[in-house]
């Protein structure tokens, strides 16, 4: 825990303020000179208007401060508990002027203009997600966060009975956090929340340009992991020349990736001959295209968020999204093209039957409906585990738990078997028996 002990408020007392604040948070003692040397304050009520004072005057903008008087072997002392938010403290009136920030029991002091844009840097790419809010938790505030856990089955530990240990749940990944005796939510479970402000948009044009005849228009709201599944149902009901697994990493990309400090929608677009996946925000600063293709520098905006989707089994965290989206066209002659604006990045997806060189399996695959190609595996091999799926359909783990629970539902298999070990015949081979 970060604690500074001081005899009484100084003139240069704020400064300390700044470093904690731009650190991660830290206590105050005033009325103290170490652990063990406890001096007191004469008039402690004349002191904590001093720092007040003094804050307002020197600090910009005003730090989170909470006072306490607290009496220690009958002496009273200033307990001043200062909080980390994703601003920026600096001295009032300048722009990077006495410019602190508290390293474990170090203060320092950033001198020049690379250490600052640096610091900038990172806290804008370290603490959005990260910052706390206003916003109490209710629980009833995540019922789409929970069916949507609950759709996937995740064999996660975490995520075990998540309707029952959902607060666990959500604070293992700083969603939401303890403050002043309750669950407050961060920016991160703002976007996790039903009464999110972010959208989702799925349109589909019967040609090739926005001006031809738009069949379906689809805006989703409520928590981002509904609006990507729903999304994803969407498309999965609309589209047939794109594998699952290409869509899903576009779309997970938009999400997870995304600037949620710029007003906008997660957009996904199919025309006649292609898909567009469109996400608010610009690269972080210093990627580019080429470095992501290669997998040479990962650089997660939204990490908490990122750590969550992989947790569900929705990405695999490794940072190859796109170079598996460009590997996907690999033997073909149209590629995809990533095209990055100053408030936005769109990924477009050219038709999979546009491309002529591929190997009969891969072909086979994209032809056949997922249900089809199960079925097509089965009469041939008998019997599967969820594990040869994966393999023949070329999706994630949780899809195949979806299309093969479907497949139980509509008497097409036989699920026999608990988890891992489950294996799955068809229901036809065992109405003959």
């Amino acid at each position: 825990m970060n604690i500074e002990y001081k005899d009484k408020v100084t003139n240069k007392l704020y400064r300390e303020v700044i470093a904690f604040a731009n650190g991660t948070g830290g206590t105050l003692k005033i009325g103290m000179e170490d652990e063990m040397s406890i001096m007191g304050l004469e008039n402690p009520l004349a002191e904590e208007n001093a720092l007040y004072d003094q804050l307002s005057k020197m600090v910009e903008p005003l730090p989170l401060i909470d006072v306490k008087h607290v009496i220690i072997d009958g002496k009273v002392i200033l307990e001043v508990t200062v909080k980390a938010t994703e601003h920026v403290y600096r001295k009032r009136s300048t722009l990077f002027e006495e410019l602190y920030v508290r390293y474990g029991s170090k203060k320092r002091l950033l001198r020049t203009a690379e250490e600052v844009q640096r610091f900038i840097l990172l806290r804008q790419l370290d603490e959005t997600e990260n910052a706390l809010t206003t916003i109490k938790f209710q629980r009833e505030d995540f019922l789409g966060f929970v069916d949507f856990v609950q759709t996937l089955n995740s064999e996660m530990l975490r995520f075990s009975n998540v309707e029952e240990n959902l607060e666990d749940v959500l604070a293992s990944y700083n969603a939401i956090r303890w403050n002043n005796g309750e669950f407050v939510l961060t920016r991160l479970g703002t976007w996790l929340s039903d009464s999110s402000q972010t959208r989702g948009v799925l349109l589909q044009y019967s040609g090739d340009r926005s001006t031809s005849f738009c069949q379906q228009a689809s805006d989703f709201s409520g928590s981002i992991v509904t609006q990507f599944s729903r999304i994803m149902a969407g498309l999965r009901e609309i589209q047939s020349s794109y594998p699952d697994a290409l869509l899903q990493d576009s779309v997970v990309n938009a999400f997870v990736h995304r600037d949620y400090s710029m007003e906008g929608d997660v957009s996904i677009v199919r025309f006649a001959n292609r898909i567009e996946v469109a996400s608010p925000g610009t690269l972080v600063e210093g990627l580019s295209i080429e470095s992501i293709k290669k997998g040479s520098r990962i650089v997660r905006r939204n990490p908490r968020l990122h750590a969550m989707f992989v947790d569900l089994g929705l990405t695999d965290g490794r940072g190859n999204g796109i170079r598996r989206i460009f590997d996907t066209y690999h033997d073909g002659d149209e590629k995809p093209k990533v095209s990055v604006q100053k408030d936005s990045v769109i990924v477009k997806l050219p038709r999979i039957e546009q491309i002529e060189k591929v190997n009969n399996r891969t072909k086979l695959h994209f032809e056949l409906t997922h249900e089809e190609a199960i079925m097509n595996y089965l009469l041939e091999n008998n019997q599967a585990k969820n594990v040869d799926f994966q393999q023949i359909l070329g999706v994630s783990p949780s899809r195949v738990t979806q299309i093969v629970r479907d497949m139980v539902t509509k008497n097409l298999l036989v699920a026999e078997g608990e988890r891992k070990g489950r294996i799955y015949t068809l229901a036809i081979n065992k109405q003959e028996e």
